[in-house]
């Protein structure tokens, strides 16, 4: 009796483990020295949970929710597929008629295309390797 009990218990116990993981909790498998007793630890918060008790609590968190929601829209956004040619065409013509239309003038063009490359040099720097195919600049 006492053995299916344990089954029981185990049972449940990985039912419960699988919906942690799905918000991204799961369970330690060496101990974190600052936080021995610990058995939890939600990857999408850097958060170290004691128990199941405290791991449903901090689904529920503010915090928590707003990371997941994050955590979902980066990753449909990496799912999305690079812009097209015809794509960038449709965005160049339109960025072309108007600077036609506001008369932007030689100076303005030259100084945007110089934010634009800086931009271009700190998105490489901060963001590459991050895009799908490596290029964020031809990604975005």
């Amino acid at each position: 009796a006492q053995l299916a009990e344990e089954a029981e218990q185990q049972l449940g116990l990985r039912q419960v483990e699988e919906r942690l993981h799905r918000d991204h909790i799961h369970r330690v498998t060496k101990p974190c020295p600052e936080y021995p007793n610990y058995q939890y630890l939600c990857r999408v918060c850097s958060v170290h949970i004691e128990n199941v008790h405290g791991a449903y609590k901090h689904i529920k968190e503010k915090r928590h929710k707003k990371n997941m929601t994050e955590k979902q829209e980066e990753t449909e956004l990496r799912a999305l597929p690079a812009p097209s040619a015809g794509q960038l065409r449709a965005v160049d013509a339109v960025v072309m008629e108007t600077a036609r239309q506001q008369g932007i003038s030689e100076r303005d063009f030259e100084e945007r295309a110089s934010v634009v490359a800086r931009m271009e040099e700190v998105i490489k720097t901060h963001l590459s390797g991050r895009a799908p195919g490596g290029d964020i600049i031809s990604w975005l």
